[in-house]
């Protein structure tokens, strides 16, 4: 689940983009398509139009980066997606819609032998992309982009000027206050590292694509052992204990002043605490924490509401993924999420149509794929008074285990403690508790909106009892037990 980010590119590259194809067109010259330095294989080659605007496959680009595309022939409409945001292009259109805000490309998209091309320009920008070209291979090279970890902005320091000019002074080489010797696994899933003399780590900081953790210690070294177990410029130590480390890294950051830094590769998000002892650091991998978001409102929660007998309350039951987006694949073979999804989905709303006070309304009923802005806009036409979408989760560590409950809006999070607390008693499977995330469904709804995870498909424990038609029947009586609550009905 991903956030488009700005590109970071030199645009002024965009412009100048197979002039040399465009002036030698005789020469039947064929671009090629890298990502990531590896060649991409295109069904149709990227295009020039109007002799400078490089267009590209945005299908073939996306899926590459992890992005689903679907395609709608009705429509002549593409549509581009993660967890949390949406690309709506429409062919001979050159207005795209971003998270429903309107966005304008350099040139139309077009369709070409039944593929989409879109300027290149558009996808460095809205799919965090870097650009690069190659004028002697005529080649495009296609870098994905990681966010790095912020800087805070420094007070500006008044100075008066000199009255003669300054004397250059050689650099001043900082000696090492202390030094690493050892790295080592505690056999319960988290990091002992022993030192030397004095010894003080900065803040852990989190990296995506891969998703890491980064530890800088200033003023360190690494000692004879630990220089020696280096393969080039970096030393790695696997881990087997952890659900969430994957391996730790370890290498020289800078030389003046000298800076040991530490990556602790990750299989899924998590968090680092770490503490100091007697002449060694330990490393404890927790759950991850909801980021803050500066932007959202901080007023507190809202309680759930006071019913008259007589209202009539609509809520609006979302089953994640279906149609061409199958959502995660489940390790009981032939399974995917969206069928736990919309199976899970209809049975709560059979046990809603038995409630005179609720009026059950879903995003689907069969095996479709409403895009993610079509779910937000049913559920604000519809004035639903609460959304859930419910989905099934996935893990590339098939021992990763449980239930969460995601919100976004704080006025959420009442609806998401209730729903949660009666869905995870149901799963039986580690409670796993609610969380702050920005999904597009209950990010950009307006009415308390959750995102429900029963369990997680990699597991092969959790997902016997996700396609279990008793445990369904469980989860559904959950769920409409958590709605009958917050909304304080009988």
């Amino acid at each position: 689940m991903k956030k488009f980010v700005p590109i970071l590119l030199f645009m002024s590259v965009l412009f100048t983009l197979f002039s040399g194809v465009g002036q030698a067109a005789s020469a039947s010259i064929v671009p090629k398509l890298y990502l990531n330095d590896q060649l991409l294989q295109p069904k149709v080659a990227p295009q020039l139009i109007q002799n400078k605007y490089t267009i590209v496959p945005i299908r073939l680009v996306s899926e590459s980066i992890g992005y689903k595309v679907q395609w709608s022939e009705a429509e002549k409409k593409v549509t581009i997606h993660s967890e949390t945001d949406e690309i709506i292009l429409n062919i001979n259109d050159n207005i795209a819609l971003v998270n429903n805000n309107k966005v304008q490309m350099d040139t139309p998209a077009v369709v070409l032998s039944g593929n989409t091309l879109v300027p290149l320009r558009f996808v460095g920008e809205q799919l965090g992309i870097q650009v690069k070209w190659d004028n002697n291979t005529k080649s495009v090279y296609l870098y994905k982009t990681e966010p790095q970890p912020p800087v805070e902005p420094q007070p500006p320091v008044e100075t008066t000027p000199p009255v003669e000019p300054p004397v250059v002074q050689p650099p001043v080489v900082t000696e090492p206050t202390g030094k690493l010797t050892d790295i080592y696994d505690d056999g319960f899933g988290g990091i002992v590292i022993n030192y030397e003399g004095t010894v003080t780590a900065n803040k852990p900081f989190k990296l995506d694509n891969p998703k890491r953790i980064v530890i800088d210690i200033p003023n360190v070294s690494f000692s004879d052992k630990l220089a020696q177990q280096f393969v080039g410029a970096e030393g790695k130590l696997p881990f087997t204990t952890s659900a969430y480390l994957q391996s730790v890294r370890y290498s020289v950051f800078s030389n003046n002043p000298v800076t040991s830094r530490i990556v602790l590769d990750l299989y899924s998000d998590a968090d680092a605490e770490l503490t100091a002892g007697t002449n060694e650091l330990r490393i404890h991998m927790t759950e991850p924490q909801p980021p803050i978001d500066p932007g959202t409102p901080t007023n507190p929660p809202t309680t759930p509401p006071t019913n008259p007998t007589n209202k009539v309350f609509n809520v609006v039951i979302d089953a994640g993924h279906g149609g061409t987006d199958p959502g995660a694949k489940s390790i009981i073979q032939g399974k995917w999420e969206k069928e736990f999804n919309l199976s899970l989905t209809l049975k709560v709303k059979a046990l809603l149509d038995n409630e005179k006070n609720i009026n059950p309304l879903l995003t689907r009923s069969g095996d479709t794929y409403p895009t993610l802005s079509d779910r937000v806009t049913f559920a604000k036409n519809n004035k639903a008074d609460l959304f859930i979408s419910i989905h099934a989760n996935s893990n590339t560590n098939s021992t990763v285990t449980g239930t969460e409950t995601y919100y976004y809006r704080d006025a959420s999070k009442p609806l998401a403690d209730i729903v949660h607390k009666h869905l995870a008693k149901s799963t039986g499977l580690k409670d796993r508790g609610v969380k702050k995330n920005s999904f597009h469904v209950i990010r950009e709804t307006t009415m308390p909106a959750i995102l429900l995870e029963a369990g997680f498909l990699s597991n092969a424990s959790d997902s016997a009892i996700l396609y279990s038609d008793s445990a369904q029947n469980q989860m559904a009586a959950a769920i409409v037990a958590g709605i009958k609550e917050y909304l304080k009905l009988p």
